[in-house]
């Protein structure tokens, strides 16, 4: 065995469990005797591990390597001079690959074109009402299926994924629209459609522009998506697509039941048929519902019995028909879609709608929309909104993203799909679109009917342009109170995610803490601040955890190279004067003196000196002799700051100080590093605790 900086000064003739053997039957011989039993226990049976090598240290192992400065100085050189390559260009364009060289037309065609069609038609009642969310005109949301998915479709890494309205991101930017929008216009439109029967959603500004500062809401609604693209762009210029880690899926799922909660609050106006106020801030949840209870008297009955059809026989069909009847048919029945088309034809052929004042859609355009810029000196104004909406828009969309990658097993890049989100909501925002996101169930819906690509996506947009060019306008007649419906009930699954806290917190206190932290702020408070204190409370644990260090003794199993934490395994001994120190975490200025004071703790005596004793156990009678060396293992330590080298470097001295050598075992190769800059005196690194152990016993024997 080789001790020392290389010098073959002593062999040991013991492999890894003490025990030698160099050919089959001293091999047989092992695996029949009562020490192969004793150590492997109830793994009696298993392959026997059997490794002879020097001892080795650190400096050994990197004197081998005394070129590779020069290889990754030449390489570089390499990446330097390289030139563009046709495989960077598919990387930015992913539909290169996908669409002009692995597409199966014969096969994948078909899928695509029925989930592509099954999509579009669930996008044209969902489209139409998340676009109420957004205070914009109900074909905004189809606007939105078609513009930026296109986009969306060649750029992204998602093969499964449907991008368009979702409910959340368009309740956010509705938010925008009422506080930068002509208020009073609007309010003054909306009034007069009362008695029409009809609505203008977009408020046209009587002065000019310049001279006003008044915006319409298309304008801050446009406004609010070109920065959100900006902003992801921006994201993906510095390679930030990790920001979907900080939104755990803990955190994601209190958001978004409580951004539902403010979404349904949003449309019982809608479902009541009465006018009510606008809160912002503190409590407007509370105050909204307080303003309904003071004009119970004033709600619409004939418009609550309506909504109160369409959501019970949605519900209905969702919860007992629904399952039942899709095994039966290779596409789910649209039933949105016919529900909006049952309300239109009725509306259209009787006078409900003037006889009991029931609000209506009103008039729809027809086409595809205007090329128009928006307003750039908006943009600084709703710079704040945007960032958070960019921020939710993004990780809602990675998270359906990655579960559907994890599912049928194919990569995904997130900081791609930065990129793709962020064009798409530039491009879109010059076309009258709302910023855009995945729709949980659009996007479950597509990968059920069979969705190969996405082909589906540019099917749907392609199927939505006729529907826009054609069909949209007969929708007018349909009641606003029925788009209010779809929506409530295309959020129950989000609304009962609620129940999900008894079971989070069973699983783990500090993420049920995050729930309830996130979804209290998002609906008593606000859902942008809301986003803010989950995200608050989140780093809090993990930095609480990463100051909470983990220290412990390790002891050896015997007559094998293992060593445990001794609290933990039973069969563990102490290596005769060798304290072994396990540590996991970082040690940085913010834990240093934690670690101190653990490391103090297992090594000092009840008088507080440094020098701890060791307890071995050897043919049922103790031993207890003083340790004359401290093992340092630190496989689990992933980083150190400058205050936490100066705090170790300062206890090495104190152990030398108390006659108790050091050694480090396991480290890290950048945690190497900085213990080596800082020269750390007597210090010897070891690959392995066992090379450490085994090489102060054999120092033990020469001095013997």
């Amino acid at each position: 065995m080789m001790i020392g900086n290389g010098e073959n000064t002593s062999i040991c003739e013991k492999d890894t469990y003490g025990t030698f053997f160099d050919d089959a039957t001293s091999e047989t011989s092992l695996l029949n005797n009562d020490n192969y039993s004793r150590v492997m226990g109830k793994m009696s049976g298993s392959v026997v591990i059997n490794v002879k090598r020097p001892v080795y240290q650190l400096d050994d192992l990197h004197d081998g390597n005394t070129n590779g400065d020069v290889d990754l100085e030449a390489t570089a050189k390499r990446k330097k001079v390289s030139k563009l390559k046709w495989s960077d260009v598919q990387t930015v364009v992913p539909a290169i690959d996908w669409l002009f060289t692995n597409y199966n037309w014969s096969e994948d065609f078909f899928k695509d074109f029925v989930a592509g069609f099954t999509v579009a038609v669930l996008n044209i009642p969902q489209g139409m009402a998340y676009a109420m969310l957004g205070n914009v005109d109900p074909t905004v949301g189809l606007y939105m299926a078609i513009m930026p998915v296109i986009v969306y479709s060649l750029l992204g890494t998602s093969r499964h994924v449907s991008m368009g309205s979702f409910s959340v991101v368009c309740l956010m930017t509705g938010k925008v629209v009422s506080t930068y929008a002509n208020a009073n216009h609007i309010n003054a439109n909306i009034d007069a459609d009362a008695t029409a029967g009809t609505m203008v959603d977009q408020a046209v500004s009587l002065q000019p522009h310049h001279a006003a500062a008044v915006y319409t809401s298309i304008e801050v609604a446009t406004a609010v998506t070109l920065m959100v693209g900006l902003i992801q762009i921006l994201m993906y210029v510095f390679r930030l697509g990790v920001v979907c880690t900080i939104l755990s899926e803990t955190l994601v799922s209190g958001f978004t039941a409580g951004a539902a909660v403010h979404v349904v609050t949003s449309q019982m106006k809608e479902l009541l048929g009465v006018k009510i106020d606008n809160h912002n801030g503190l409590f407007q949840i509370v105050l909204t519902y307080y303003d309904i209870g003071n004009r119970i008297r004033d709600v619409n009955f004939a418009t609550i019995t309506v909504s109160f059809v369409t959501t019970v026989l949605l519900l209905s069909y969702n919860t007992h028909l629904k399952a039942f009847i899709n095994k039966r048919l290779f596409m789910p029945v649209p039933i949105e879609l016919i529900t909006i088309v049952i309300g239109t034809a009725l509306f259209q052929f009787t006078t409900f709608s003037e006889d009991y004042q029931i609000k209506l859609i009103g008039e729809i355009e027809r086409g595809l929309p205007d090329f128009k810029p928006p307003p750039v000196n908006l943009l600084m104004s709703v710079i704040t909104e945007s960032v958070i909406i960019a921020i939710v828009a993004y990780s809602i969309t990675m998270s359906m993203a990655l579960l559907f990658s994890e599912k049928l097993k194919y990569t995904i890049d997130t900081n791609q799909e930065l990129l793709a989100q962020g064009v798409g909501n530039v491009f879109g925002s010059f076309f009258s679109c709302l910023p855009f996101a995945a729709s949980l169930s659009r996007s479950a819906t597509q990968q059920t009917v069979g969705g190969r690509t996405q082909m589906a996506s540019i099917v749907s947009a392609g199927l939505l342009v006729a529907v826009v060019l054609w069909i949209g306008h007969l929708f007018q007649p349909l009641p606003r109170c029925v788009l209010a419906s779809i929506t409530i009930v295309a959020l129950k699954d989000i609304l009962l995610q609620v129940r999900d806290v008894v079971r989070v917190w069973r699983t783990s206190k500090a993420d049920a803490a995050i729930w309830i932290a996130t979804y209290a702020t998002v609906v008593l408070v606000e859902i942008d601040v809301g986003l803010l204190a989950g995200v608050i409370v989140s780093l809090f644990f993990v930095f609480s955890r990463g100051i909470g260090t983990g220290v412990v003794v390790l002891g050896r199993i015997p007559d094998t190279d293992l060593y445990v934490d001794m609290d933990r395994y039973r069969r563990a001994v102490e290596v005769p004067r060798v304290r072994i120190v396990h540590y996991s975490g970082s040690l940085n200025v913010t834990n240093r003196n934690v670690f101190r004071e653990k490391v103090h703790g297992v090594l000092s005596r009840y008088d507080g000196q440094l020098a701890p004793i060791t307890i071995s156990i050897n043919s049922g009678k103790e031993t207890v002799v003083r340790a004359q060396c401290v093992v340092f293992d630190l496989s689990g330590m992933h980083y150190v700051d400058s205050s936490g080298l100066t705090m170790f470097a300062r206890l090495v001295d104190q152990l030398n100080e108390a006659g108790l050598l050091v050694y480090v075992a396991a480290v890290s190769g950048n945690v190497y590093d900085c213990m080596r800059a800082r020269r750390l005196g007597s210090v010897q690194f070891f690959p392995s605790v066992h090379d450490a152990v085994e090489y102060y016993n054999n120092l033990e024997e020469l001095r013997a």
